[in-house]
């Protein structure tokens, strides 16, 4: 902050970087895109989980109430959108959130899974990634009539 202080130009001669972002980007880019994507699929979360709370009928809720329950959530999915064109927008070193998305697996993949020599903690955390895919999808597939209750 310090060299920042003095201007982007002279900053830049001195570090090599116009501002600290391009410093981060350039050093430790799968962390900068992990603390990104984990804010904004954090507040994106968060407000699917109360637009999906302001659907569901509450007991002895007027129908009043309920169409207005609806306005709200249809607008907190309507902020959601507004945030992800505002930041698809603001984007520095990428085109789009997609963007993003896509090297952030390709970095990972990169530093956890396609490393030679192999990671000790890769013959553990592999099969499992692998394991709890498969059950995942076992359980998204199952018919409720296969259910023993």
């Amino acid at each position: 902050t310090v060299l920042l202080s003095h201007g982007g130009q002279i900053a830049k001669n001195m570090v090599g970087y116009a501002a600290p972002l391009e410093l981060l980007h350039h050093h430790h880019e799968l962390e900068y895109l992990t603390m990104q994507i984990g804010f904004l699929q954090g507040l994106f979360n968060w407000l699917g989980a109360v637009a999906l709370d302001q659907l569901i009928p509450e007991p002895n809720e007027t129908k009043s109430a309920q169409r207005m329950n609806r306005c709200m959530s249809a607008s907190i999915v309507t902020l959601m959108f507004w945030i992800q064109a505002f930041y698809n927008n603001h984007l520095t070193f990428y085109s789009d959130y997609f963007g993003v998305l896509k090297r952030y697996v390709f970095l990972f993949a990169k530093a956890y899974v396609w490393r030679w020599p192999i990671r000790p903690m890769a013959l553990l955390y592999i099969p499992a990634t692998i394991g709890s895919m498969i059950l995942a999808w076992q359980a998204f597939i199952s018919p409720p009539d296969e259910d023993d209750d």
